[in-house]
């Protein structure tokens, strides 16, 4: 009995060096990915050695985060580890992310020191503001809409907060919640579908005395995309359909953030939906400033938007009820390069709209 658990031993051991040790030679003869295609995000570099970062400990704490990215067959080790939490374990999410019939979201709860610093913020830039109308909203995340009951974003709790903080006293807010629902977003992604913004620009139009009028768009299709949840959780849930209103009234100047001029680009950049991130579709992606120009206008009326991504798709709609939107993305410029290149005419609306991964990261805007 004793020579066949010896054996037996022997041969569990054997495998286990042999699993360990081919992972081992894989990993040094497998180049490691530079990029994370289905992350969309770089991958950790070989932190440089030194005694130093060793005895610190920082060495192995990044050289773990490298040994990751790295390792062999990483997506299907993730894929793996999805259908376990999903679909063996019955788990309701996979650290925040969650699938239901509408697709898939990430749970966020509310961070209270961020709205605080949101508000500060955005009474600094309304006080430099004189003569103008100035109003705040935010854009639900798309949990609050699901079909499970989770511990996330309590959009009653994040008005309450905005409202009633006393920094943002002078400004008019509007409230989103019901002018959305789990169709108006992407089932693989975050963001919003401009072509399920009715209510939302109508409820905007209502209180901000602006008219969209649709009828100078027409519908197109652009193809089909996954989002940014096939990635994180590293399975096939389907892709979108990418359908956006197209106007020819509405060009589109945008701030060269090598040159510092404005120079034309396309208000839809349709080589965008074939890049790692398809939503850059709308307005080119991240971009610090842009204006929209509606030549059918004559409202005499121009809109100051500061934004996150979410109004990429929302504003050629926006434009239809003004002169002029300019697009201003804190996030990539700061309040002082902002006035250099734009003047801001007294009468003019104002307008902070901002999605939850800025109310709950409010330190990522420069102010």
């Amino acid at each position: 009995m004793a020579s066949k658990n010896s054996v037996r031993e022997a041969l569990v051991v054997a495998l286990f060096i042999i699993i360990i040790g081919g992972f081992f030679v894989l990993c040094c003869i497998t180049k490691p990915p530079t990029l994370l295609l289905g992350e969309r995000r770089a991958s950790t570099r070989l932190p440089l050695f030194s005694t130093e970062s060793l005895i610190s400990g920082e060495y192995m704490s990044k050289f773990n985060g490298y040994a990751a990215d790295a390792f062999p067959f990483r997506d299907s080790f993730r894929y793996m580890s999805s259908q376990m939490i999903y679909s063996v374990f019955l788990q309701s999410d996979k650290n925040g992310l969650y699938i239901d019939a509408n697709g898939a979201g990430t749970y966020n709860q509310v961070n209270h020191e961020s709205l605080t610093m949101l508000a500060e913020k955005i009474r600094a830039i309304a006080d430099s503001l004189e003569d103008m109308s100035i109003y705040f909203a935010f854009i639900p995340d798309k949990s609050i809409y699901c079909d499970k009951w989770n511990p996330g974003l309590d959009a009653m709790l994040t008005e309450q907060l905005l409202v009633g903080n006393s920094n943002l006293d002078r400004l008019i807010y509007v409230s989103l919640t019901d002018a959305l629902d789990a169709s108006s977003y992407y089932g693989t992604d975050l963001h919003w579908k401009q072509t399920m913004l009715n209510a939302v620009t109508s409820t905007l139009g209502l209180e901000m005395g602006f008219n969209v009028d649709l009828e100078r768009y027409t519908i197109e299709y652009a193809g089909e995309f996954e989002g940014v949840y096939p990635g994180q959780l590293a399975m096939n849930i389907g892709t979108d359909s990418l359908n956006y209103l197209s106007s020819q009234s509405i060009t589109a100047t945008y701030l060269n953030e090598i040159t510092m001029e404005f120079e034309p680009g396309p208000v839809y950049a349709h080589e965008k939906i074939n890049g790692i991130d398809p939503y850059d579709f709308f307005l080119s992606g991240a971009q610090p400033l842009i204006i929209l120009d509606n030549s059918e206008s004559d409202s005499g009326r121009e809109l100051y938007l500061f934004r996150d991504s979410f109004s990429s798709s929302l504003a050629p709609i926006l434009a239809s009820g003004y002169d002029r939107v300019v697009l201003i993305d804190l996030r990539y410029i700061d309040m002082r390069t902002v006035t250099r290149y734009v003047e801001f005419t007294p009468g003019s609306d104002v307008l902070f709209l901002y999605s939850t991964l800025v109310l709950n990261n409010a330190d990522m805007l420069l102010g």
